[in-house]
């Protein structure tokens, strides 16, 4: 997985083009890390001059996949829910009709349970599992979105039938802890900053986290230290749609963007992890994820 390389505002190289206007598409309905990437993005570019102006707009389920709005000159925020959609809709829009510019930046997940449930660690939430796992309860973000997906390769790497899962989505991760936090449901999942400060109240209790190393502020296990060979992150990325003229021009921005004070801020207010990857990089990974996800949806039977 890249590391960003993150400097100081002085030693920024600017891009060597600058734009009237980019476009920016989020193809989903407001709300999400891709939100906060994308506004983001439009400050440091138009805050530093690059782009006189950066335009958002939204494409509501997923969709501009292929429709006309998509932007001839633009960007097309990427995450892991989009590549989901894309393996739904049997839409190879991702791996062969877009130009994957960079993976930018993650989310790690954290798996929590209620104090007052019987589910004290995680080896006591895999055995209920076995058991019978339609009867274990998981709140997560949106159907079939990152915390469906990560449930499902969780049950895969303990043995569990993934098909029987009984999956709660509740539209985003911080409704998913909140159910947690009421009453509603014993298990869920939610990311790092959204959990610590009612782990850090005894209100939450960590059970497993989805990094490949332990998460400073959360005291639990990787998955893979518990016997699941996983490591997922929710992670954004851009593309741009393919014919989009000057995508060098386009990787140089993104280059930039990351390499400024202003983006390492905001990875760390949000607590982003940073995930560079670029080019080329960026679509072999793509290519792998593509083909992980559209086979964990079959064995979800969601596909």
């Amino acid at each position: 997985m890249g590391v960003l390389a993150l400097t100081g505002a002085c030693g920024v190289k600017a891009p060597p083009r600058r734009w009237e206007e980019l476009s920016l598409i989020v193809p989903r309905s407001p709300g999400g890390c891709g939100d906060g990437v994308a506004a983001g993005f439009k400050a440091l570019v138009e805050g530093r001059g690059w782009a006189r102006a950066v335009r958002i707009s939204w494409e509501a389920g997923g969709g501009g996949l292929g429709s006309p709005v998509m932007p001839r000159t633009g960007l097309v925020v990427a995450d892991s829910a989009l590549l989901a959609a894309c393996a739904l809709a049997r839409d190879p829009f991702l791996v062969s009709r877009a130009v994957p510019l960079a993976r930018l930046a993650g989310e790690w997940e954290v798996l929590v349970a209620s104090p007052e449930s019987d589910y004290r660690t995680f080896d006591q939430f895999a055995a209920a599992l076995l058991r019978d796992p339609g009867r274990v309860r998981v709140a997560g973000g949106a159907d079939r979105g990152p915390e469906q997906l990560l449930l499902g390769l969780t049950a895969q790497g303990l043995g569990a039938d993934p098909r029987l899962l009984d999956y709660v989505a509740l539209g985003t991760r911080a409704q998913a802890v909140d159910a947690v936090l009421d009453g509603r449901v014993a298990l869920a999942f939610g990311d790092r900053r959204e959990v610590a400060p009612h782990v850090r109240s005894g209100r939450l209790r960590p059970l497993a986290v989805s990094s490949g190393e332990r998460l400073p502020g959360i005291d639990a296990p990787t998955l893979s230290e518990s016997g699941v060979r996983v490591v997922f992150a929710d992670w954004t990325g851009l593309v741009a749609p393919r014919g989009t003229p000057g995508r060098d021009a386009l990787l140089d921005l993104c280059r930039a963007v990351t390499a400024t004070r202003g983006w390492h801020n905001l990875c760390e207010h949000n607590d982003w992890t940073p995930m560079w990857l670029e080019g080329d990089d960026f679509r072999q990974w793509l290519t792998g994820e593509a083909r992980r996800t559209t086979a964990l949806l079959s064995e979800l039977g969601l596909r």
